[in-house]
């Protein structure tokens, strides 16, 4: 550190309230693992997301838990005799999961609960549904897009967040009582894209005034 003191540090903190936020308008979108994912996420004039991909389905409501990313990263020391410290730590593993409580029993919701492909959802979110569990190896592998916003019109920020190669892990038990919504509890692990080499993309933009 210099040898000068500090005169006032409240004038150094370097903190910037609107960067504080909370994100109350948000959506997830998921499609089969075939649909290309974006190249860019923002529309660099306007700072707006872009329009989704088409076969992107958005999957409604989302209990005010809202989305719960966790994240975990595994490490293996090396120790010398000669020190009680390690020598040096090495990543052994890396995770990340995030869940939500999807609010609506929708057609897309309750293909994804059923472990079933894009493709075999209804093409109306809104339709009737009918889905069978049978035998079944495995959950199939998706793509994931969440857009969140804080603040209105200009004073907007927006969040994204990409899922390259994402699948369901792990599902929470289904209420069905007088007193409770029913939610479909969900978690999904991200994995590796081999393709593009990506897993996950988090990016964030403030809406520009255009001509200002």
């Amino acid at each position: 550190m210099a040898d000068t003191p500090i005169v006032d540090l409240a004038k150094i903190l370097d903190d910037n309230n609107k960067l504080v936020h909370k994100w109350g308008t948000q959506l997830l979108a998921i499609a089969d693992y075939s649909t290309p994912m974006p190249e860019k996420f923002f529309d660099t004039t306007t700072g707006k997301p872009l329009t989704l991909p088409a076969g992107f389905k958005i999957m409604g409501y989302i209990t005010t838990d809202g989305q719960q990313s966790s994240r975990s990263i595994e490490s293996s020391d090396t120790n010398m005799v000669q020190d009680l410290e390690p020598v040096r730590t090495d990543m052994t593993g890396r995770t990340r999961t995030m869940h939500v409580n999807f609010g609506e029993s929708n057609a897309w919701v309750k293909g994804l609960a059923h472990g079933k492909p894009v493709s075999a959802w209804p093409s109306d979110k809104d339709a009737d549904w009918e889905y069978t569990d049978g035998e079944a190896t495995d959950m199939p592998y998706y793509r994931l897009l969440t857009i969140a916003q804080d603040g209105v019109g200009d004073d907007a920020t927006y969040r994204i967040q990409a899922g390259y190669r994402v699948k369901v892990t792990d599902q929470g038990d289904q209420t069905l009582n007088r007193s409770d919504v029913e939610v479909e509890d969900t978690t999904f692990s991200f994995y590796k894209d081999p393709d593009s080499g990506k897993t996950f993309t988090e990016a964030q933009s403030k809406a520009k005034k255009v001509g200002a």
